[in-house]
């Protein structure tokens, strides 16, 4: 049985086939997992057509988006899309949202001139409609005359996924909960939690922070901190400079390796302790130590993100038999 006080979840990557979702998702279920997440990295999988697959798929295990892009469809399209699912499958599905990543914005001709007011704007729609209200009028972004959902569903939650201290100090005011990327580790988990806290004094309690970690996991570590190694240079040379690496203080060193060979500079030359900060890796007692890490540092799930995703059904079987029980 999945733990309810310390909730593990499991990572779909859109690099993963359509026709796979269905039997993973129902593996991820019957090996214990509470939560099993979707991206929606264009031009993948889209997150909603996959959480529907993993729904129908399941029994009850939770499943979410995260994230959809706040400026790839209209908020009053996100606010249908997620109503459907919450209503065809009570308390199971959760929505999160996010800036999108910049270069496929870009690609599709929909980067924001304020990715603030963007989101501001398409949550605050999103959770409005929800609830079931009328929306009329002009933003900067985003119009609305007389949209109302036929379906809402006002107990649907509203996640936001982001990295920097002005978007963090936005989800505390806007969303109800916050999922945090790959590349968070237990330091910045604990910086953003503490962020959020101070400005919800009077609803920190419900808040939720879940947390995405690149992870693999073997009985010989070396074989399993080199397949994240890899995973972890890859996405700081794509985030760059973020509060997620300024957390740990590296952000100098980070902008060194990138400017000298971008990824391939950073997996040969980043300190192995990165690692340990920044991902999830080892034998199972070192993962196991790793994910009880985010739990203390203020995460209300974990979300493992396993890496390369072709070996996602042997990590599965091996996390579930050597690591859940024990949290």
């Amino acid at each position: 049985m999945p733990s309810t006080s310390h909730p593990v979840g499991i990572f779909i990557l859109g690099d993963v086939p359509p026709g796979n979702i269905v039997e993973l998702s129902r593996k991820v279920e019957a090996c214990g997992f509470s939560e099993l997440w979707f991206a929606e990295d264009y031009f993948m999988l889209s997150g909603f057509s996959s959480a529907a697959m993993a729904l129908q798929a399941t029994d009850s295990i939770q499943v979410g988006v995260g994230a959809v892009s706040a400026v790839v469809r209209h908020p009053a399209v996100t606010a249908m899309e997620a109503a459907t699912l919450a209503g065809a499958f009570p308390g199971r599905f959760t929505l999160g949202m996010g800036h999108g990543v910049p270069a496929w914005t870009r690609q599709m001709k929909l980067y924001p001139k304020s990715v603030l007011t963007a989101m501001r704007e398409s949550v605050s729609a999103v959770k409005s409609l929800l609830a079931g209200e009328t929306l009329n009028g002009e933003g900067e972004y985003f119009g609305f005359d007389e949209v109302t959902l036929t379906h809402p569903a006002p107990s649907l939650q509203v996640l936001t996924a982001v990295v920097g201290p002005k978007s963090v100090d936005l989800t505390a005011e806007i969303a109800d909960g916050m999922m945090i990327s790959a590349l968070g580790g237990p330091e910045y988990v604990r910086t953003v939690s503490e962020r959020i806290k101070k400005q919800r004094p009077d609803g920190a309690n419900d808040f939720r922070f879940v947390t995405y970690a690149l992870t693999s996991v073997a009985h010989r570590r070396e074989q399993a901190r080199a397949k994240v190694r890899a995973a972890t240079a890859f996405y700081i040379d794509a985030m760059g400079q973020t509060l997620l690496t300024g957390a740990y203080g590296l952000n100098d060193q980070v902008a060194a390796l990138i400017a000298e060979g971008g990824a391939a500079a950073v997996e040969e030359k980043m300190p192995d302790q990165w690692i340990d900060w920044l991902a999830i890796a080892g034998d199972p007692a070192e993962c196991l130590s790793g994910i009880q890490n985010q739990f203390a540092a203020g995460s209300t799930s974990v979300v493992l993100c396993v890496v390369p995703s072709e070996e996602l059904p042997a990590q599965l079987d091996i996390i579930s038999r050597e690591i859940l029980p024990k949290l």
